[in-house]
C-alpha cells in the first residue's frame, strides 16, 4: 500500500490540498442529503384531526304523487313500568289506564314475565303526555312509571298501500317495501361537517285517491265472496306509473306486531299463478301477429274441442257451447276451443318467443323486494297439449304486475312500457319534497314493437266487445265511456290431487280504458273465492267497473 507518511515534503504539499478538497466535497454532499431528508420528513409530517360527523340522521320522507305524506320520521313517547320496584302494580295500572287507552288487565298482562322493566305501550298519544307526567309525579311514581322519548317512523295512511311502502324496525332500518329497497337512500350514513344529515325524500307514483278506490273494492270482494286473498292494480297506460296497488289482507305498518307474514307479503309482484282466460288477449295478439293461423275460417264450438298433436289426442272443454266463433267473439265469449285451435296452427317457437316479448318469462324491474319471475317453459319441454293449454292461461306462472305490464303493449300501439313506482327524488329538507330535485322518472318504452299497431287496435276493439251485451265483461261497462276488458276464471292447480280436479279458482278481470286513447290499465284478481260465486265476470268485473266510475267522479277520466 502506498505510504503517505513516506512522501517527501514537496509531494505532501501537492497531495494534501487535493485530499482536503475531496473530503470537503464529500462532507458537503452528506450535509445536503441530510438536509433533504429532514425537509422531506417535515413536509410529510401531517397533523390529523377527527372530522366533524353529523350527530343526527333524519330518514327521508315518502310521499305520493300529490304530496301526501306516506312515511315520515317522528318522535314518540313510550311507557314502561319498573315492575320490580313498584309495590302495587294494580294501583299503578289503574293510574296509567286512562292515559294509555288500555284496561288495567291489559297493562298487568304486559307486566307478566318481567322482573325488572316491562314495556307497556310503545307509542303514547302526544296530547296526554303532559297530564300523564303530572299524574305520575303527583302519585309518587316518578322513575317507576317511565315515559321515554324515541325516534320512530309514522305511516299516516295506515294500511293503504302498506305492502308497497313497507316499514322500518326499531333502529329505523327498512325491513320491507320501498323502506327496505331504498334504505341506503332514505337513511344515509352521517355526513361530514354538518350537524344533521337528511335522507333523500322519495315521491312514489301512487295516487292515494285512486288507492282508496281500489282498497274499497277489495274490501267489498272480501265481504261478499271471501277469497283467500286478492289484488288490484291501477297503472297509467302511457307512462307506466303505478297509481295504486292493493293486496288484501293488509296490515298497519304503525304496529307490525299485530300483522302476519301473509298480510305483509306484496302478492302483486311475488305471487306466481296461472292467469286463466285473461291471458287469451296476449295469446290472440301473438297468433295474429305471427300470421300463420287461419283466422278467417270461423270456429264452431259445441262445448268441447278434440284435437290431435304430435300423434296424441286430447280434448279442450269450454264452460258452455259458443257456436260460431271468430277472433272477436272468442274474446267476447272467452272460448277455450277457438284459441286452442289457432295456437295449434302457429309455430311453437314463434308463439313462445312472442309471449316472451310480452314479458312472460322475466321479472318486472321495480325497487321492491320479493319480485318473482314469470315463467313459460321452452317448447322443447312441452307436451302435446302444452301449447293449447298455455293459449288460455294455464301451464305457465306469472304475477299480476307482469299482466299489467303486458297490457301496455295493447294500449301503446304495440310498444311495451315498463312499470314505474318512483316518481322523483329530492334532497332531504325539513319540509318534505322542498329540497332540490335529484332525479325524475323517465318513461321506459321498448325500442321495437312487440306487435303491430293494427293488432293492438284490433285487440282493444275485441275487448270492448266483451263489455257489451252477451260479453263476459259486461259489468265493466260504464255509461259515457268505452271500456276494453277481458275476464278470467282460472282453475288453480290442486297440490293435494296433483291435478285441476276439485280445485279452487282465480277470478280476475283486466281492463284498458278508454278504448280509443287508453289512459288507465286496471287489473283485479281474487284467489280462491269461497262464497256466492267463483267467476271473474261476477267478482272482479264489477270491481273494475266501480273503479272506473270512481276515476270519473274524481275528474281523472272524462266521459263523452
Amino acid at each position: 500500500m502506498y505510504n503517505i507518511l513516506a512522501m517527501d515534503s514537496t509531494t505532501k504539499k501537492r497531495i494534501f490540498p487535493i485530499l482536503f478538497t475531496i473530503i470537503g466535497i464529500l462532507l458537503l454532499i452528506v450535509v445536503i442529503k441530510v438536509s433533504i431528508i429532514v425537509i422531506s420528513a417535515n413536509q410529510n409530517n401531517y397533523t390529523f384531526a377527527d372530522p366533524q360527523v353529523a350527530n343526527k340522521v333524519v330518514r327521508g320522507a315518502i310521499l305520493d304523487r300529490n304530496g301526501n305524506l306516506l312515511a315520515i320520521e317522528n318522535t314518540y313517547t313510550s311507557c314502561s313500568f319498573r315492575v320490580g320496584e313498584i309495590d302495587n302494580l294494580q294501583d299503578a295500572a289503574s293510574l296509567a289506564s286512562p292515559y294509555l287507552d288500555m284496561s288495567v288487565d291489559e297493562i298487568l298482562s304486559q307486566c307478566e314475565g318481567h322482573t325488572y322493566q316491562a314495556l307497556i305501550k310503545e307509542k303514547v298519544k302526544k296530547d296526554v303526555i303532559d297530564s300523564f307526567s303530572a299524574a305520575i309525579k303527583e302519585a309518587g311514581y316518578s322513575g317507576l312509571i317511565k315515559l321515554e322519548t324515541f325516534t320512530g317512523r309514522d305511516y299516516p295512511y295506515t294500511f293503504h298501500a302498506c305492502q308497497i311502502i313497507g316499514f322500518t324496525g326499531k333502529d329505523q332500518t327498512g325491513l320491507d317495501g320501498i323502506e327496505y329497497a331504498l334504505n341506503d337512500v332514505l337513511e344515509p350514513l352521517p355526513g361530514l361537517n354538518e350537524d344533521i344529515t337528511r335522507g333523500t325524500d322519495i315521491t312514489v307514483t301512487l295516487d292515494m285517491d285512486i288507492q282508496y278506490l281500489t282498497d274499497l273494492e277489495l274490501q267489498k270482494i272480501e265481504n261478499e265472496f271471501k277469497p283467500k286473498d286478492s289484488i288490484a292494480i291501477v297503472m297509467d297506460a302511457q307512462t307506466g306509473d303505478i297509481l295504486s296497488v292493493t293486496n288484501y289482507p293488509w296490515y298497519n305498518p304503525n304496529d307490525t306486531s299485530l300483522s302476519t307474514e301473509t298480510q305483509r307479503k306484496n302478492q302483486s309482484v311475488s305471487m306466481l299463478y296461472e292467469p286463466g282466460s285473461v291471458f287469451k288477449v296476449f295469446s290472440l295478439a301473438s297468433i295474429m301477429d305471427i300470421g300463420e293461423a287461419n283466422l278467417t275460417e270461423p270456429f264452431v264450438c259445441d262445448g268441447s274441442y278434440d284435437f290431435t298433436n304430435e300423434g296424441q289426442s286430447g280434448t279442450i272443454n269450454c264452460h258452455e257451447p259458443h257456436g260460431v266463433v271468430d277472433p272477436m267473439t272468442m274474446i267476447k265469449k272467452s272460448c277455450n276451443g277457438a284459441i286452442s285451435s289457432w295456437s295449434l296452427q302457429t309455430d311453437d317457437d314463434a308463439f313462445y318467443q312472442k309471449l316472451c316479448d310480452f314479458g312472460f318469462n322475466e321479472k318486472v324491474d321495480l325497487p321492491l323486494p320479493g319480485i318473482a319471475r314469470s315463467r313459460i317453459a321452452s317448447p322443447s319441454s312441452w307436451s302435446f297439449r302444452s301449447k293449447p293449454t298455455i293459449s288460455f292461461g294455464q301451464e305457465l306462472s306469472t304475477t299480476a304486475m307482469n299482466i299489467v305490464r303486458a297490457a301496455t303493449v295493447l294500449a301503446n300501439d304495440g310498444y311495451r312500457i315498463e312499470p314505474q313506482i318512483i316518481l322523483q327524488e329530492n334532497e332531504g329538507n325539513i319540509i318534505p319534497r322542498a329540497g332540490e330535485q335529484i332525479a325524475m322518472r323517465t318513461v321506459a318504452k321498448s325500442e321495437q314493437r312487440i306487435i303491430s299497431s293494427e293488432t293492438a287496435t284490433y285487440l282493444l276493439q275485441a275487448m270492448k266487445g266483451a263489455t257489451e251485451e252477451g260479453g263476459t265483461a259486461i259489468q265493466c261497462a260504464v255509461d259515457g265511456i268505452n271500456v276494453s276488458a277481458k275476464t278470467g276464471t282460472a282453475q288453480m292447480y290442486n297440490e293435494e290431487t296433483h291435478s285441476y280436479k276439485d280445485s279452487k279458482t282465480l277470478a280476475s278481470t283486466l281492463a284498458i280504458v278508454p278504448t280509443e286513447n287508453p289512459k288507465y290499465i286496471i287489473y283485479v284478481a281474487a284467489r280462491a273465492p269461497s262464497e256466492n260465486s267463483i267467476w271473474g265476470s261476477n267478482i272482479a268485473a264489477p270491481a273494475v267497473g266501480n273503479i272506473i266510475k270512481g276515476l270519473i267522479s274524481q275528474g281523472k277520466l272524462l266521459t263523452k
